[in-house]
């Protein structure tokens, strides 16, 4: 009996224990509307037992009698609910403004924000085959205008908020990443993978804490650092695609076309003395196919994430290929990254985080491609790639009687002499330039390797529960080592350094080197009176330094034997003109800074800001580089009032204002406030020096004065979210060369003098079109108006004529000023134009005539919007971008209706509608009248607006039920997405995006198709 009652015992024992052990419980997280949480974490409490739910926000976990079971994600409140035997539990998670939001020098829940702050998150640009992070947020903030000038792989993007507010300083934002200041430049070598969030802040309220550095906005980049109560994960993440030429929007003579053209209306060329039968003998070269191909890209990283109650960490390691759509345009990157924190001790807290990475890009010929050491190119250059579809004449044939590449050119093209023999002048000719471009490619190097590191660490001891002492130092380290060499094979090296040498081509190598550190120590203050007043305060110190390098030497007379090797240079004592070139130069910049940030709030209903800073920077004399700034901002968070609880349309409405002064010191260089001098050869040949500029005594940075309104509002239980903003920023002492007496040895002295004001609205939406458990469809869409204005110019200088624009006050920025285009005179075939009165003429009179046109190279409207739609594990996501009124002339169309390269470039079509007899009614003047290209009117003055269709990714991830059968996997995800697949716009040429103000032969946008793969373990 006793042994029966021992095993019944036993038996019921096991079972309590295998109950409370193995129980798993399952179920469902949504929000308010219903819609499933992808992404929250399901923890036990006080353990590292925790699970993710899945795309439709399924999830499965072991639990025990007693345990509690904890639901979170980011933007809702966490929930937690005790565990006593069910099998499965749904929640519902209700979203929250406590949610934070990374901000200068710290974080603040969404509901005590008084400033204009646009929270991009990091999912928003990852597995995007763009290289440059700045470039991937196009579309997707209210108020940024992001434009590219070059399709070439790795190259920045340039963002512009809320307009620009310098004439002759940076109208760029500072870039924060994890706390420390740096160059968007070398944004190619980060990995957008490693971005949690961008926050784009955007008025005074948000940017004043960073004083003199704030006037263009600020962009706080964070990178992951795992979360707390995680399982280990390991996720492998794989990109591959290719990329294409988009179609160009104009149309080039055929080789009949040409031929005919060259022979009936210009009479001269290589058209005349043909019949019609040899023209229609002569092949036909497509030279945009011989010159491109399709890119490809290739991407693989694979990164690691965990936490425990007290410590959370992520690392990373990747690898990046990009190959643009001609040869040698390509950029190679290797980025590792390892983020830690640790909160293991009740008084001391701290985090890391180190980046480090290596690339290497090669570029071509391109007008975008500028370098610190070599220079800028313009465009024009014969062997730049995306010249030749414009201008290659086509009857030359690219390729040789093997059916092999023809790198050197041909007797017709001017390259070879009677005899055969390369003739140097010929080869780098113009009729050459198709080949002069292959062959560059094809020997030429151009190249710049660059080695990143950033690193941090912040930590505070809490020294109760009121007061935190710590301190931010952050350090940013770039190498980048360019080279650039002519080779003695190539048509370049023939004339280098001089067509007579004995020995040809040059090499020129250089490197930039960057250090910055930052450092800064601070004391916060945190408490709550009588459970309404909440109150945080900090005091900060901060010192900024930057040191800049570059040196770089250029040698002539290359063995072509050695390659790229200094063993291989001719001795400059064997002629003086392998004499080589040498120079250096080491530049510092310091800023010291004191500030003080404070918030307060009643009951989370009402708040107040206040920020006040005190900058000392090094750029300018002692006596001007103190300047104050400063900020106030408030809110009221009016859903919280008791008149508001009895009314379902709003679950959130709030109102904010912000009012302050910030400035802009990146102007003018490292010392522009400072005496300069130069090296000059003196009497008799002795070293000398001589000032390099004038400087105005009193002169200080620039000042922007902004005022900002704001509403943020959700209807419907968050159905329709939205935000609206209205700003308006004055800029004062804005740079301005002012004209002094020439007395002096200089025509003018730069002083803070100009003025100009940038004023416009925002908007953002957000609406959820349907929820339910398996369809999800929501649509956004973000704008923004900004007018820009000329308020004041120096005295005396109230008119600047720039060449197609001009500055004036009660004018736009980049306003073009040119003579207006009136068409073609039927009865004599000449242009005709409108003088200043009006009326028509066919004299141009640049001096007389010249006048505003009201269109501007800077946007008045930008803005993009899209759709999300799920079904089941399908996903599809959408983004389109847009700016409107947007105008730049036309540079590289010009080139092609001018009638005086007709003889030995290719033209346009429209050149075969040109006048011939009384009567005609064209757009295209006379042959006879010869070229207006170089005249400064408005005939190519065109749109630049476009929509595109900047990204479409269509996804699958696995369900939970397939998950649990493979059994290792947490996650997988498999898609396929398209960029800049179509764009709708006026502009005739490649691309009309860009960031200057005329176009000439520029790397246009590439269409992209990639695939990808995630995998999580």
């Amino acid at each position: 009996m006793k042994t029966k009652l021992n095993g019944i015992l036993t038996l019921f024992l096991a079972l309590v224990v295998q109950f409370a052990i193995a129980q798993t419980v399952t179920g469902k997280v949504t929000d308010l509307a219903g819609e499933p949480v992808l992404g929250a974490t399901v923890l036990i409490k006080g353990s590292s037992n925790a699970t993710t739910t899945d795309f439709d926000g399924n999830y499965s976990i072991n639990a025990s009698n007693g345990d509690v079971l904890v639901y979170s994600f980011v933007g809702y409140e966490a929930q937690e609910i005790a565990f006593t035997g069910q099998s499965t539990i749904n929640v519902t998670l209700k979203a929250s403004l406590d949610t934070v939001v990374i901000t200068a020098y710290g974080s603040q829940k969404r509901e005590d924000l008084t400033s204009a702050v646009t929270v991009v998150g990091g999912e928003a640009i990852e597995q995007v085959p763009i290289a440059s992070v700045d470039q991937a947020l196009q579309g997707l903030a209210p108020g940024v205008d992001v434009s590219v000038s070059s399709g070439q792989p790795g190259r920045r993007g340039n963002v512009i908020i809320r307009g620009r507010a310098s004439i002759s300083g940076g109208v760029n934002p500072l870039y924060i990443i994890d706390g420390v200041p740096v160059d968007a430049d070398t944004f190619r070598s980060i990995n957008n993978n490693d971005i949690e969030s961008l926050s784009i802040l955007k008025d005074a309220a948000a940017t004043a804490p960073y004083g003199n550095r704030a006037a263009n906005g600020v962009i706080l980049i964070t990178t992951k650092r795992g979360k707390f109560n995680s399982p280990l994960k390991i996720q492998y993440r794989a990109l591959s695609g290719f990329s294409t030429l988009v179609s160009p929007q104009f149309e080039v003579m055929n080789n009949e076309q040409y031929l005919r053209f060259s022979r009936d209306q210009l009479g001269s060329g290589f058209g005349v003395g043909l019949s019609d039968a040899d023209i229609a003998a002569t092949p036909n070269a497509n030279w945009l196919d011989v010159l491109t191909r399709d890119g490809n890209t290739n991407s693989h990283e694979v990164n690691f994430t965990q936490g425990t109650d007290k410590t959370r960490s992520y690392t990373s390691l990747a690898y990046f290929n990009q190959e643009g759509v001609t040869n040698r345009s390509k950029l190679e990157r290797f980025s590792f990254r390892t983020n830690y924190t640790n909160q293991s001790s009740d008084k001391f807290h701290y985090n890391t985080q180190l980046s480090v990475s290596y690339s290497k890009n090669d570029f071509v010929v391109d007008r975008d491609r500028s370098s610190s050491l070599f220079g800028a190119n313009s465009g024009g250059q014969l062997d730049n790639p995306f010249i030749v579809p414009y201008l290659a004449l086509p009857f030359l044939d690219p390729y040789n009687a093997d059916g092999s590449i023809n790198y050197i050119g041909t007797q017709q093209s001017g390259a070879l002499d009677a005899n055969g023999n390369i003739n140097p002048d010929g080869a780098n000719g113009f009729v050459n330039t198709p080949y002069l471009a292959l062959n560059t490619q094809r020997f030429n190097t151009d190249r710049e390797s660059e080695f990143k590191a950033i690193g941090t660490a912040d930590a505070k001891w809490l020294i109760n529960d009121k007061f935190d002492l710590g301190a931010r130092i952050g350090l940013d380290y770039n190498n980048s080592q360019e080279l650039n060499i002519v080779s003695p094979n190539s048509l370049r090296g023939l004339v280098s350094p001089d067509v007579t040498a004995e020995f040809k081509g040059s090499q020129t190598e250089g490197y930039i080197r960057s250090f910055v550190a930052n450092v800064n120590p601070y004391l916060s203050y945190n408490d709550q009176f009588n459970d309404v007043h909440n109150v945080n305060a900090s005091i900060n110190t901060e010192y900024n330094y930057t040191n800049f390098q570059t040196a770089f030497f250029q040698a002539f007379g290359l063995n072509p034997n050695l390659p790229g090797s200094g063993s291989g240079f001719t001795d400059g004592n064997v002629d003086p003109l392998y004499i080589p070139n040498v120079g250096s130069s080491e530049s510092e910049l310091a800023l010291f800074s004191a500030f003080i940030l404070a918030n307060y709030n009643y009951d989370n209903k009402y708040g107040l800001n206040v920020n006040l800073r005190r900058d000392g920077s090094s750029r300018f004399s002692e006596e001007n580089r103190w300047g104050t700034f400063w900020s106030v901002g408030g809110y009221w968070n009016a859903h919280k009032e008791d008149f508001m609880q009895d009314q379902d349309l709003f679950n959130t409405l709030k109102l904010r204002a912000s009012y302050g002064r910030v400035g802009n010191q990146a102007v003018g260089g490292f010392y522009v406030g400072l005496e300069r001098v130069s090296n000059v050869t003196g009497y008799q040949g002795l070293p000398g020096y001589r000032p390099t500029s004038l400087v105005a005594d009193d002169l200080v940075w620039e000042i922007t004065k902004q005022a900002n309104l704001g509403v943020e509002f959700g209807m419907w239980k968050d159905r329709l979210t939205g935000v609206v903003e209205i700003y308006r920023n004055q800029t004062d002492n804005l740079f301005f060369a002012s004209p002094v007496s020439l007395s002096s040895g200089f025509a003018t002295v730069t002083k803070n003098v100009a003025g100009l004001r940038n004023e416009g609205v925002e908007i953002g939406l957000d609406y959820k079109l349907i929820n339910n458990d398996d369809l999800r469809w929501s649509v956004f869409v973000n704008a923004a108006f900004n007018q820009n204005e000329i308020t004041s110019l120096a005295p005396g200088s109230e008119f600047l004529d720039q060449g197609t624009t001009a500055l004036q006050v009660g004018e736009s920025l980049r306003t073009f000023h040119l003579v207006e285009w009136a068409g073609v005179n039927p009865a004599t075939g000449n242009p005709l134009y409108r003088d200043i009165d009006g009326n028509l003429t066919e004299t141009f009179n640049e001096g007389r005539d010249k006048k505003f046109t009201g269109k501007t190279a800077d946007p008045k409207w930008t803005g993009g919007f899209g759709t999300n739609i799920s079904y089941k594990g399908f996903q599809l996501n959408s983004l389109f971008s847009f700016v409107t009124d947007r105008w730049r002339t036309n540079g590289s169309l010009g080139i092609l209706e001018d009638v005086s390269l007709a003889g030995f470039a290719n033209q346009s079509t429209s050149m075969l509608d040109a006048w011939q007899q009384p009567g005609d009614i064209t757009d295209t003047p006379s042959i006879a009248s010869g070229s207006t290209r170089l005249q400064l009117h408005d005939r190519y003055l065109e749109d630049a607006s476009y929509l595109r269709l900047r990204n479409v990714t269509l996804s699958y991830s696995l369900q939970d039920n397939a998950l649990d059968k493979i059994g290792f996997l947490k996650g997988l995800r498999v898609y396929a997405q398209g960029t800049n697949l179509v764009t709708f716009t006026k502009w005739r040429g490649f691309d009309p995006e860009s960031t200057f103000t005329s176009s000439f032969f520029d790397y246009p946008a590439v269409r992209q198709y990639t695939f990808g793969l995630d995998i999580t373990l």
